[in-house]
């Protein structure tokens, strides 16, 4: 094991699904022409969570969602030049791996607040803490939270979120546990 990597591994030619959920993390990569665009149902989900947090003063941007496997591998690249391998690791998934893939990865941050976007001082702001709390009622999960990074291989991101639907979302958030814990794919 390499940073939740299994070495040598070769990317899938289907993408997999546990209990009817589709998963992308370090052990469970997705086709390279997995090609999907951004969700339609998870946009639409978004509009609404963001229609209510502007009822309460703040402004909800989706500043990166779907990404291509080409894209993510330009990203990652670029992240191991600047900070090395292990170092990019911890905050971007190699190409195949990324939830972004899924069209399901809603990166969100604040408009006007954009020094805060992709920090983690955006989780103890109003916006962060408010989208923390109530996510899940619109089918969103923190994907990556605190304290939790030797399970889901990555370090607190407050500004990610993953589109379940409301229901399996809302069972998510109250098990208190990450989405690899509540699938029984922790080990």
């Amino acid at each position: 094991e390499n940073n939740g990597y299994i070495e040598g591994q070769t990317l899938p030619s289907e993408p997999t699904y546990i209990k009817g959920v589709l998963i992308a993390n370090k052990k469970y990569p997705l086709p390279k022409d997995y090609a999907p665009g951004e969700n339609v149902e998870a946009r639409a989900a978004f509009e609404l969570m963001a229609q209510e947090a502007k009822t309460l003063g703040f402004e909800l941007v989706a500043f990166s969602t779907y990404r291509s496997y080409e894209y993510q591998e330009l990203l990652y690249n670029k992240y191991v030049e600047r900070d090395g391998k292990e170092n990019a690791d911890r905050y971007s998934a190699r190409p195949g791996y990324s939830e972004h893939q899924t069209g399901l990865a809603f990166d969100i941050g604040e408009k006007g607040r954009e020094d805060l976007w992709l920090t983690e001082a955006f989780g103890q702001s109003e916006a962060g803490k408010w989208l923390a709390e109530n996510a899940h009622r619109y089918g969103f999960i923190l994907r990556y939270p605190k304290g939790k990074e030797h399970i889901t291989g990555y370090m607190y991101e407050s500004w990610h979120f993953r589109y379940l639907g409301v229901e399996l979302a809302t069972k998510v958030k109250d098990s208190g546990l990450t989405l690899e814990e509540y699938l029984g794919i922790d080990k």
